[in-house]
């Protein structure tokens, strides 16, 4: 994750080294050298704001079994905000107080959710989108593959109880370690082998062996593993549950 947010914070400072030169926004008529530096510290300062706040956004939608996109788009205006106001004390010499009551502050506002979304949008191409791997994973039980994604875990790890998408990550949970692993959520399922499991939520895939007990509020399921792991069932995949036999075999093993 360091090596990431290290690459991260070079792609944003990259990319204020190009707004420096192009001078958007009415900074051309800035001298050269303030202007790249202007907007190379821009880069870096809104990549401290608006990471954690898509992360949180990011989290938030799993939560709450929302759409990825308005969780990070409702991050993106939260984080534009601050970011917005930074530009304006540094930019323009405005305290706070000054800023609010300022005209062009919706303009500036707009401008700043604009590079915001722009610099998101670039570093997912980069990166690859993690919120779409989501989207695409199966609600069904899966088959194995000739791959196997066990092949990848250090020796000694047990038996696989639970894997997690994690942004660019999955986690694999095992009944006394873990382990993270660079790659997608559905690549990962797709090389299980003779694992039998599914996909609760769209970021949980769960082994049916796993699964000890189950708590419910009102209508929200979560499975227990037999590690102690809460997993958290998306309201959508409850009948597939019931359907698949799992309520029933959890019922008679508790």
């Amino acid at each position: 994750m360091g090596k990431r947010i290290a690459i991260e914070m070079m792609l944003v400072a990259a990319i204020g080294f190009v707004l420096g030169l192009i001078g958007p926004f009415g900074t051309y008529e800035i001298a050269v050298v303030p202007r790249l530096t202007y907007w190379v510290i821009f880069g870096v300062l809104g990549y401290a704001i608006f990471r954690p706040l898509i992360i949180m956004g990011d989290w938030l939608a799993e939560q709450l079994d929302i759409s990825r996109i308005l969780g990070v788009g409702m991050a993106l205006l939260i984080a534009s905000i601050p970011m917005t106001l930074l530009v304006a004390a540094m930019m323009f010499r405005m305290d706070v107080s000054v800023a609010l009551q300022w005209k062009g502050i919706a303009v500036l506002y707009a401008q700043v959710f604009l590079i915001g979304l722009l610099t998101f949008g670039f570093s997912n191409l980069v990166f690859g989108s993690p919120g779409k791997a989501k989207e695409e994973v199966s609600p069904i039980p899966l088959a194995s593959t000739h791959l196997t994604f066990e092949s990848r875990l250090p020796p000694g790890f047990g038996p696989l109880l639970a894997l997690r998408g994690e942004d660019h990550y999955v986690r694999a949970i095992g009944q006394t370690r873990e382990e993270l692993i660079l790659m997608r959520l559905r690549d990962a399922m797709g090389e299980l082998s003779g694992v039998e499991g599914m996909a609760v939520h769209r970021s949980w895939w769960v082994a049916r062996e796993a699964v000890k007990n189950i708590r419910r509020e009102g209508r929200v399921l979560t499975l227990i593993l037999s590690n102690g792991t809460e997993v958290p069932v998306a309201r959508n995949n409850s009948p597939l549950l019931r359907k698949a036999g799992w309520l029933e075999q959890i019922a008679a093993n508790k």
